[in-house]
């Protein structure tokens, strides 16, 4: 199943436990243990900058977590961990990043209760998510978009064949994504999808970025992208269906109100819209893993499904639906037609 990759979240959870876990992977102890499977203490640890004490001490948390186990006196995986391994990628990619944010919750929370604007001066995410710099193509600029980049293109490629699953793309002949980044939503979907075109829309540096993303892969030749500035260029009118993957949120709500209408006025007749967000979640119900960090910063950007049904039903779409999602977060997957 497309949500297989869920498997990792436990590993997730703690800030301490999922630190001492990137900690060992930075130790090359995973990898060893990969290579040679179960180790004396003494054996994993040799020639390694960490003492006993040090040693002991990841270990025996990392067994609380889930990731360690002793058999006769060896260290060895634990058959779930063995399975998340499969998503080596998105787990460190996850460990990264929340490590990367977490000072901005622990050093800047009065500034995040404040008001986002106060916050987004300080604060080390939205430093890294500078899209000021997104509109001059220098070695620079695409050098720190590429930082950025690696985040939102690793949850895609998980994000976007669950997509795949609850909405049929094989009814459309050319797709637009809106905001489509490295291009890595459109590359899962032609894959799938053998008839498909895509024209990924999103600002100059990104584009430039994305290109060199999708180039090894052969579906790049079903691929374009188009330097687009939402608000104040028109939409391409070739495309039968336009998607916002986790786009919207970014934008205030009467800038995407005005994405929603232009994206209907772009749309022929029979076209659809659809739409792929986290939906606002109650943080008195849900947990609040460390690796969801860089996502719970956004805390106030996430939307109610009926306020994007509102919206598309105001903008002229019939046909409206919506769907929920249950991945880490909820997912919402709302779609309307253009009569």
């Amino acid at each position: 199943m497309h949500t297989d990759y869920l498997i990792i979240e436990p590993f997730l959870q703690d800030a301490l436990q999922a630190r001492l876990l990137q900690a060992a992977f930075e130790l090359g102890l995973i990898d060893t243990l990969q290579t040679s499977g179960p180790l004396l203490s003494t054996q994993l640890f040799r020639n390694r900058p960490c003492d006993s004490a040090g040693g002991r001490f990841l270990v025996q948390v990392l067994i609380k977590a889930g990731v360690f186990s002793l058999v006769d006196d060896r260290i060895q995986f634990t058959p779930l961990f063995q399975r998340a391994l499969n998503y080596r990628d998105l787990l460190l990619t996850k460990l990264q990043f929340a490590t990367l944010v977490a000072p901005d919750f622990l050093l800047r929370m009065p500034q995040l209760l404040s008001s986002a604007e106060e916050f987004m001066e300080t604060s080390t995410l939205f430093e890294l998510f500078d899209y000021g710099r997104c509109h001059d193509v220098t070695h620079e600029n695409c050098l720190l978009a590429s930082r950025w980049m690696k985040l939102t293109t690793m949850l895609t490629r998980y994000e976007a064949p669950v997509c795949c699953d609850h909405f049929d793309f094989g009814q459309h002949r050319h797709l637009l994504d809106l905001g489509g980044n490295s291009g890595e939503f459109v590359l899962r979907v032609c894959q799938r999808f053998q008839q498909i075109q895509a024209t990924v829309a999103d600002l100059p540096v990104v584009c430039h970025v994305g290109v060199r993303h999708i180039a090894e892969f052969p579906e790049h030749t079903r691929i374009q992208f188009r330097p687009l500035h939402f608000l104040h260029d028109s939409f391409p009118t070739d495309a039968d269906l336009i998607t916002c993957k986790s786009v919207l949120h970014d934008w205030p709500d009467e800038l995407a109100e005005a994405i929603i209408r232009k994206s209907f006025e772009a749309l022929p007749s029979g076209g659809q819209f659809l739409i792929f967000e986290r939906e606002a979640w109650d943080f008195s119900c849900e947990s609040m893993p460390y690796g969801l960090l860089p996502v719970l910063l956004f805390f106030r950007s996430y939307r109610t499904p009926q306020w994007y049904l509102s919206q598309l039903e105001s903008a002229g779409f019939c046909a409206i639906s919506h769907k929920m999602i249950p991945l880490e977060v909820p997912f919402m997957l709302i779609r309307g037609q253009k009569k």
